[in-house]
């Protein structure tokens, strides 16, 4: 039986999660995350503006996206 996020290579538990509890979110924040998942990469670029729309507009969230990112060890480029 196919799984819902067949699309995204072998998804481990915790991105499963994380992306479940973006639902809500009123940010792009899960669609960043499915984007780094998917691509693999180890830094990715973000504006400085973006960290503080999430920091104000849902800032639980971005704090999950970072242990997150940390976790994978993936650097973010602020521009």
């Amino acid at each position: 039986q196919p799984q819902a996020c067949e699309g995204l290579s072998a998804m481990d538990e915790a991105t499963e999660k994380l992306l479940r509890e973006l639902r809500g979110s009123p940010t792009d924040l899960a669609k960043m995350v499915a984007r780094i998942h998917q691509r693999r990469r180890g830094v990715v670029a973000v504006s400085a503006n973006a960290i503080a729309r999430w920091n104000k507009d849902d800032f639980h969230a971005w704090a999950r996206v970072r242990d997150w990112l940390t976790k994978r060890a993936v650097r973010l480029l602020i521009d």
